[in-house]
């Protein structure tokens, strides 16, 4: 009996000191899990273009040392290398770019190379800035953004004809209803068009609900945007939670064709915007402050402001 027992003492013991030895030696699929790499365009300017130098940048290069790294670009070109993972492509399009650690793991991002051309025509799309609802008599403000625009001419909808001249315009409705905004420009062959309710006119404590709104709304996706920006490269389901809370409760449109602009100087889509809000955890020096957000529509953001800045950690 006690032969029995010695037997299966030393097979148990065995088993478990392979198991162990099974687990040091495999590699260790949720630390790899962790791994993620961001794009950066080098000219700042939050577009991919051909012929731009992009460095790809992995977050956590301890991880990965001594592992054998790959990266297929999405176009047949294959780069081996750990650091310093720079590359230019020569013609626009969609990539499917693939990040593979020592044939175990693989981390895939799409990204989008477009023409200087493309970016020219992208920037130069006339938006019309302006609130979507209103009250009967109100000022509002109404604005229009585009490269190459020298002449405008605004129509309300009321008046039947041409109502104004400028680039930045006031204008008060007379009456309540549903009206068409249009807009043309030197640039454009038709007008664009935005779409506005104008209420019957209410006490002014009224009116205050409605403006208490619009700064509800900014501060609510202030809020998501930065914590986008605190979460860690790896909180992948951090990021998506925030990214597609605005999305769903805010837009109107795909999330690439809103438009966001940084301390009034730099352009990006919603998207890009908030996948660099959330690699930016990686720098270990600063982090990013979300100061201050306006939008364009309460009802459906096209265009969304942003005043940043850096806070040295």
């Amino acid at each position: 009996m006690d032969n029995r027992k010695t037997i299966t003492i030393i097979i148990f013991g065995l088993a478990a000191l392979a198991g162990i030895l099974l687990v040091l030696l495999l590699p260790s699929k949720s630390h790899l899990a962790n791994i993620d790499f961001y794009i950066s365009d080098t000219n700042n300017n939050y577009h991919y273009e051909v012929n731009e130098r992009l460095e790809l940048l992995i977050n956590d290069t301890v991880a990965v040392k001594d592992k054998r790294l790959i990266w297929q670009m999405g176009n047949g070109d294959t780069l081996i290398r750990n650091t310093n993972v720079s590359y230019t492509y020569t013609q626009p399009g969609t990539y499917l770019i693939t990040l593979k650690i020592d044939d175990n793991y693989s981390v895939n991002k799409f990204i989008k190379v477009i023409s200087g051309s493309e970016r020219v025509a992208l920037d130069s799309i006339p938006r019309i800035h302006g609130v979507s609802e209103g009250y009967q008599g109100e000022e509002l403000v109404f604005f229009a953004e585009g490269e190459g625009m020298d002449t405008w001419q605004w129509e309300f909808g009321e008046s039947g004809m041409v109502d104004a001249y400028e680039q930045q315009v006031v204008y008060s409705y007379d009456f309540p209803g549903e009206y068409i905004v249009s807009l043309q420009t030197n640039t454009t062959k038709y007008p664009v068009k935005h779409r506005i309710t104008i209420l019957p006119r209410f006490e002014k404590a009224e009116e205050l609900v409605t403006v208490d709104s619009l700064t509800m709304v900014q501060n609510d996706i202030k809020k998501h945007l930065q914590a986008i920006a605190n979460a860690k490269v790896s909180q992948k389901s951090v990021y998506y939670e925030h990214t597609n809370y605005i999305r769903n409760k805010y837009f109107c449109m795909d999330a690439d064709q809103v438009v966001v602009i940084v301390n009034e100087e730099k352009y990006n889509d919603f998207n890009g915007y908030c996948q660099g809000l959330h690699f930016l955890e990686s720098n270990k020096k600063k982090r990013v402050s979300i100061d201050d957000v306006k939008i364009d529509d309460i009802y459906c953001v096209k265009s969304i402001y942003v005043t940043q800045s850096y806070i040295e950690k």
